[in-house]
């Protein structure tokens, strides 16, 4: 039988990624939801009246408390991924994926029956909640579960899950935009939380997760259930020795610890690595088109907001249509360019896109405004996207591998909510030249990556910690590359299989 660890992608992998992905369907879902109901919810354009004691919109005259509205879901998804490491730890991912989900039923009671201000924004936070543990879980699950050959397609299931979740939020919302029809567009993440609720205890637990337990029969079968149709005697045996190891070393850390450096390994440029790409993921710009595309490409069309669909609403729905058919041309592209390659690419390509924007806002072209918004979503899904989100399961050990991934996200979510809020005012001061300031951040990113992000594709996660665990270094020359695992795989005589003491059982 062919040995586990060379195989790809199986159905059993992919069912189980596509039901852990309703969480982020989810939060793309509600990134996309202020989006093109924005102008009915804060402007009322289509005029104030009530429908009973729901109100047909919010109505906030300043751009900032808006900005706020839209940022406080970040907060929220920033609360849920440090939360959820918690119960990672203490009841595995299925937990997490399973009950976080509710969270998305009791912020669509909130916002679908709003009436005010406070209320709408705490039912923002608690959309987030559930958002923020769905990402946090799903990218380390799906390393913990995968070979890595198949994470190299599967570990951009975030950013394709987050961005369907937009485009199809884009799509009802150019039918459900007006008055009081928006509240249904609201309602409906409750649907899918029930429904990742109810499906996703079908999953499988990850079998690194209930190794790192001692529970070592039902890891067994899990893997045979991810692996099917193959040998899994050596991954199996090198899971136990690996876990075995760490377990003498050190429990599973926290945050603190990490961030602290008290942990076996020197962490710090894996640490670096993982804060800084979805640092850069948030400062790239993609929010601020996410977040405000209808009014960035309104102010080139000039509809009229009351007028709807307009003609901007229609172009933001195409957009994220884009968006997701170069999310899946970035996963495939990532099983045949490494991880270097296609960030720098990505960043590189936003970062002329962001300059040639300014010079058609500059110069009133608006076909040219339009174009350049469509490129930058779409390039920015094709590495910038999907990368980050796997960085930690590709690069951290398994003892830090939850911790590592709850400060990635947690970065992500902070400055998520500080781009929703900053952006209105700042496009109202700068005007045509603001996205000279994302322009920026996308050439330090790419100076960045060159210099310091190591190449993780088709490398095994423990022999790039022992590469790379030195400190804080540059990457550049052959002393840093990894072998392909799939070139070595071959070679790699299967371990002795262990006895099971009470010792770490």
């Amino acid at each position: 039988m062919i040995d586990s660890r060379t195989v790809g992608i199986t159905k059993y992998q992919a069912f189980c990624t596509i039901l852990a992905a309703i969480g982020s369907f989810n939060f793309g879902w509600n990134i996309g939801s202020v989006n093109i109901p924005g102008d009915v919810l804060q402007n009322c354009v289509t005029g104030r009246k009530y429908y009973g004691p729901f109100p047909s919109c919010i109505d906030i005259s300043s751009g900032t408390i808006w900005g706020v509205i839209v940022g406080c879901y970040a907060l929220g998804a920033l609360f849920g991924a440090v939360i959820s490491n918690y119960f990672i730890d203490k009841r595995g991912y299925k937990f997490v994926l399973t009950w976080f989900a509710l969270c998305n039923v009791a912020g669509a009671l909130l916002l679908s029956l709003t009436t005010s201000v406070a209320q709408f924004i705490i039912g923002r936070i608690v959309v987030g909640i559930a958002a923020g543990a769905a990402n946090n879980a799903l990218s380390t699950y799906v390393s913990d579960m995968t070979t890595p050959r198949g994470r190299n397609v599967l570990g951009g299931g975030v950013q394709f899950a987050c961005n369907l979740g937009i485009m199809l939020d884009n799509a009802i919302a150019l039918g459900l935009a007006p008055a009081p029809r928006w509240r249904i567009l609201f309602a409906l993440t409750g649907v899918f939380g029930l429904i990742n609720f109810v499906l996703f205890p079908f999953a499988s637990e990850s079998p690194k997760w209930l190794v790192s337990k001692g529970r070592f029969e039902e890891a067994r079968e899990a893997l045979q259930k991810f692996r099917q149709g193959t040998d899994i005697e050596a991954e199996f045996n090198e899971m136990v020795e690996t876990n075995k190891a760490n377990k003498e070393r050190t429990d599973d850390v926290n945050v603190l610890q990490v961030l602290r450096g008290q942990t076996p390994d020197n962490l710090r440029h894996q640490l670096l690595c993982v804060t800084a790409l979805m640092f850069f993921q948030q400062l790239c710009g993609i929010n601020a088109v996410i977040f405000y595309s209808t009014s960035i490409i309104n102010k080139s069309t000039q509809d009229d907001p009351a007028n709807i669909p307009t003609l901007a609403q229609i172009l933001t729905f195409v957009i994220s249509l884009v968006a997701l058919i170069f999310t899946f041309f970035g996963m495939v592209l990532g099983a045949y360019f490494g991880r270097r390659t296609l960030l720098m690419f990505s960043h590189g390509s936003m970062g002329i896109f962001s300059a040639i924007m300014v010079a058609g806002s500059v110069k009133d072209i608006t076909g040219l405004v339009v174009t350049m918004v469509f490129l930058f979503n779409a390039f920015f899904n094709l590495g910038v996207g999907p990368i980050p989100w796997a960085t930690a399961g590709e690069m951290t050990p398994r003892y830090a591998m939850t911790a590592m991934s709850g400060i990635g996200t947690g970065i992500g979510y902070t400055f998520t909510f500080v781009i929703g809020v900053i952006f209105p005012p700042m496009q109202a001061a700068w005007e045509n030249y603001t996205f000279f300031f994302f322009m920026a951040w996308n050439i330090a990113a790419v100076t960045f990556v060159f210099l310091f992000v190591p190449e993780t594709k088709d490398r095994r996660i423990e022999d790039t910690v022992k590469m790379h665990s030195i400190g804080i270094h540059t990457v550049l020359g052959k002393k840093w590359q990894v072998v392909p695992d799939k070139e070595k795989s071959s070679e790699m005589p299967n371990p002795v299989a262990p006895e099971y003491s009470d010792e770490f059982i």
